[in-house]
């Protein structure tokens, strides 16, 4: 009689707690599109940008890695610009909006692509 006394004892305070876990709100993760961060990343090698062209999703971080060199990130229009990189330096930029993003380093390139010069293009992803 006492095993079974003490058996459903158990069985009564684990279906208790499994209640009581399932009546509290869980943690959960937003597993959208919207909501996923990304990351993409740009080498600055040999006075180029690497790759020239870069297309990603709005919400998208874009990461400029200088593997040598005296050089910079500046959009053509003005929306961002790093300080003077060099080697290991790093800068990032999120891009929010869809729309294409013309850019180029200060020291080696123009406005309008000529040189050392990048684009990047953001749009949702189908």
């Amino acid at each position: 009689m006492r095993k079974l006394t003490m058996t459903i004892l158990l069985l009564t305070t684990v279906f208790a707690a499994g209640v009581a876990s399932s009546a509290r709100p869980r943690a959960t993760r937003n597993r959208t599109a919207s909501a996923v961060q990304e990351k993409a990343t740009v080498k600055i090698s040999s006075f180029k940008f690497e790759p020239k062209v870069l297309t990603v999703a709005p919400g998208t971080t874009v990461e400029w890695v200088d593997e040598g060199g005296r050089h910079s990130v500046e959009a053509d229009d003005g929306s961002f610009k790093s300080d003077v990189l060099k080697q290991g330096d790093k800068f990032e930029h999120k891009f929010d909006k869809a729309g294409t993003f013309a850019y180029h380093c200060e020291f080696h390139g123009e406005k309008g692509g000529k040189d050392m010069a990048g684009t990047i293009i953001v749009k949702a992803k189908k």
